[in-house]
């Protein structure tokens, strides 16, 4: 039975309670939760996990891994201190650091491509990474232009002045090139197709957003790099440390 993912439609979303379903081992001997609803965001699009705690009567598991498996299963693994059994009610609690850092450096790659858009770009995004230590955009482009740099950083700035607020909107697959720039040919079959809009700008995007652009930050354009038919931006959002 595919999980109930509860970040997919609030924004803000850290804690919920949900019912077990099933309790087993991984193959390396750790805990695996499954719930029938879960804040907890599992990896994906290039944005991490969130880590936390499952809350029971008798115990509880300290997550500290999120999968979602083909079937829509969200795996919530890690080590269960106590007793945690099937049908229980409990409580899921997330990160509130981790999920912030994460979400603000997933949503500065958007704001990322929302430049490379304005400036009429007509690169191609393909694969992204928004990890404290590496935070990239990829686009299917070769760019020739040395001031491209210090263009983006330009547009980047421009939309965050803007403070735009973001919304949410569930569409069936044909929807999206209505509302999105680019299509990923691969969207995920495993849970809903969600577009989130920043502004009028969509994106085909099942990760955490921020609900304001101001909520993320300063975004610093470190380098715009192309190689072997491949532009990658990378960025830094100031102020994120890292986390563990």
């Amino acid at each position: 039975m595919a999980t109930k993912l509860l970040y997919l439609d609030d924004f803000d979303v850290i804690s919920a309670v949900a019912a077990v379903l099933s309790v087993f081992k991984t193959e390396d001997g750790r805990d695996d939760v499954v719930l029938d609803q879960t804040c907890f965001y599992p990896r994906g699009g290039g944005q991490d996990w969130d880590e936390g705690v499952i809350q029971g009567p008798n115990g509880k598991l300290l997550v500290r891994e999120v999968r979602l498996d083909e079937e829509g299963t969200v795996h919530h693994i890690g080590t269960i201190e106590g007793k945690i059994d099937e049908n229980e009610a409990i409580t899921c609690q997330v990160d509130k650091q981790r999920r912030n850092v994460n979400t603000r450096l997933h949503s500065a790659g958007h704001v990322i491509d929302m430049a490379v858009n304005s400036l009429g770009l007509d690169w191609v995004p393909g694969k992204g990474a928004h990890y404290p230590h590496m935070s990239f955009v990829e686009y299917d482009a070769m760019n020739e232009d040395e001031a491209v740099t210090e263009k983006i950083q330009q547009k980047v700035n421009e939309t965050l002045q803007e403070n735009i607020v973001n919304t949410l909107r569930y569409v069936d697959k044909e929807e999206l090139a209505k509302l999105c720039r680019h299509v990923p040919t691969n969207i995920p079959s495993n849970k809903p197709t969600r577009v989130v809009l920043y502004g009028d700008f969509g994106v085909p995007c099942g990760g955490t957003h921020v609900k304001q652009l101001k909520d993320i930050g300063t975004i610093e354009v470190t380098k715009v790099k192309s190689k072997k038919g491949i532009t990658k931006v990378s960025y830094h959002v100031k102020g994120i440390e890292g986390i563990n």
